[in-house]
């Protein structure tokens, strides 16, 4: 019984952790998923975020949902608060990483700076961020990072270099097919333009994509876009259009103190400076930044200037210089480009190239072990069958020494009982010459000599003529003429048997009289049946041919 509940437990706890196996899996798969779609389709990608069951995902996996949540937000211009834990938790995991998520992680501590003010911060991520995204070939990632860098210059007014990332941004995006981000990639072109003052560049930058702005954005981003077209008119001589363009998109909406500032300003160059004032006087009462509020100041130094009311200027311009301070105060450009620079010989960058080193001679070490262990096993399994083939060859050497030692022994058999014929067949013919010899003894000088000598003889040949000794003659000349005879039938199968035995007598080269007296045939008929027998066999295409035809000399 216990080791049945023991048993239970253990399929029980093995099925919950295929159970988990698999559920990790699943969310490694909607986690690649989301961030496939995250470019192009941002609610659909946040949907599987939200819908991803958080209980059974690893630590990483939180970790991961929670980096790729607050990257979509940030790439799309949505609002996104990180707390503490979770950037402890993301830092954990991402900071000194080198892949893809340690990027999206720097883009999200970039833009978490932006909001805190830290523009050094701010731009030492981005920096990282682009050389890390330039390691592992993450083009989409290196395409915002130059959207924000272009964006921060642009802010710093150095528009050579916002142009720059801008443009970079333009030519991958444009790659990668992402409409919306090349859409502001284009934007901040212009915004490079603007901060050049390359006005005429950014009207025309601005114009050559206005159908397709209008045609796709949202209407936000269609106001957002007209207002900068109409500041783009405001600079070039176009302050009319401008004016128009701002009520069409304005009149009746919540309005920005910057843009009034702008739009007052148009209404000063076209000398309606009391509508222009009206305008500033609405910016003046808005919540302003320090860029706001310098841009405000001069723009209203100038309407004063003009309506004649110099009395006012002293106290404006000491208030636009203390406001060019705190500009300067936020921006700290020159500190900023000291800290890129210092950045490239930084210990964090040091580390990602030792980092990548390292996995690479990890992974040069994992191949080197793999082809060792190969090549091992390649040398193990060929000893181990070489071993076999000298076992198998071995064996076949035994065993050929075995059938030779039985052939020999059975040679051995086979050439006693042919010495022992041979022996019976000697025996024969002294036994034959003893019997005449002593028949001669006995008949000698009486008239009965020639006689019983003939009888005698007639019976030792009658007796060497009988099927038995034929046959015992037949296996001698076997025995000691390697099988003469069985080759001879072989080659010849539809003889006579008195040809058998004429060609029998021939391979004991008995003369053609002897043959004559053992057949009981005339030696004429001897003769014509020889020559025939001899013209059968030079006709044939036996393999014995010359060798039995040497017997018929």
């Amino acid at each position: 019984m216990i080791y049945v509940r023991r048993l239970q437990y253990i399929l029980l706890s093995a099925m919950l952790f295929m159970c988990g196996c698999m559920a990790q899996k699943h969310a490694e798969e909607q986690l690649d998923k989301v961030k496939s779609l995250a470019p192009c389709h941002p609610e659909a990608a946040v949907k599987i975020l939200a819908d991803m069951d958080t209980i059974g995902l690893s630590e990483r996996q939180k970790a991961c949902r929670t980096l790729l949540h607050a990257y979509i937000c940030i790439i799309h211009a949505s609002p996104v608060e990180l707390d503490a834990g979770d950037m402890k938790r993301c830092a954990d995991l991402f900071n000194a990483s080198v892949n893809e998520d340690a990027v999206k992680w720097l883009i999200v501590k970039a833009a978490m700076a932006g909001r805190q003010g830290d523009v050094i911060a701010r731009i030492e991520s981005l920096k990282d961020a682009e050389f890390l995204a330039l390691q592992v070939n993450s083009e989409f990632d290196l395409a915002m990072i130059y959207q924000y860098l272009a964006d921060v210059y642009r802010q710093g007014y150095n528009g050579t270099v916002s142009e720059y990332y801008a443009g970079k941004a333009v030519e991958i995006l444009s790659r990668l097919g992402c409409p919306k981000q090349l859409r502001e990639a284009r934007m901040n072109i212009a915004g490079a333009l603007a901060a050049k003052g390359d006005y005429v560049a950014m009207r025309d930058s601005l114009l050559s994509m206005k159908s397709e702005v209008m045609a796709a954005a949202s209407d936000g981003y269609k106001v957002f876009f007209l207002d900068q077209l109409a500041r783009a008119y405001d600079e070039t001589g176009q302050s009319r259009e401008a004016i128009e363009l701002w009520h069409s998109i304005y009149d009746g909406k919540a309005i920005s103190p910057n843009t009034l500032a702008h739009w007052a300003r148009a209404y000063w160059r076209i000398n309606d400076l009391d509508s222009a004032y009206t305008l500033i006087q609405s910016a003046d009462s808005l919540a302003q930044s320090h860029t706001d509020k310098y841009l405000c100041l001069n723009v209203k130094y100038g309407i004063l200037e003009k309506m004649g009311r110099t009395d006012e200027l002293a106290a404006i311009d000491s208030m636009r210089t203390l406001a060019s301070n705190d500009i300067f105060e936020d921006r700290k450009l020159e500190q900023s480009s000291l800290a890129l620079n210092k950045k490239y010989d930084s210990a964090t960058r040091q580390a990602w190239i030792a980092l990548s080193e390292a996995r690479t001679r990890t992974q040069v070490s994992v191949l080197i072990a793999i082809l060792i262990s190969v090549i091992a096993i390649a040398i193990y399994l060929y000893l181990r069958k070489r071993n076999q083939w000298l076992r198998a060859a071995h064996e076949n050497d035994i065993l050929r020494i075995q059938t030779l030692q039985s052939n020999m022994f059975d040679n051995s058999r086979r050439q006693e009982a042919m010495a022992s014929r041979i022996a019976a067949l000697f025996n024969t013919r002294f036994d034959m010459i003893d019997g005449l010899a002593s028949s001669y003894f006995e008949c000698k000088d009486t008239g009965r000599e020639q006689k019983n000598i003939y009888a005698k003889v007639k019976e030792s040949i009658a007796s060497f003529c009988s099927e038995a000794a034929t046959q015992d003659l037949e296996n001698v000349v076997n025995g000691y003429k390697d099988n003469l005879m069985a080759r001879f039938r072989e080659d010849f199968p539809r003889l006579s048997k008195a040809q058998y035995k004429l060609a029998l007598y021939l391979f004991c080269s008995f003369s053609l009289p002897s043959i004559s007296i053992f057949t009981g045939s005339d030696l004429r008929n001897i003769y014509v049946y020889k020559s025939r027998l001899k013209s059968i066999i030079s006709k044939s295409v036996a393999g014995g041919r010359e060798e039995y035809l040497s017997y018929f000399t």
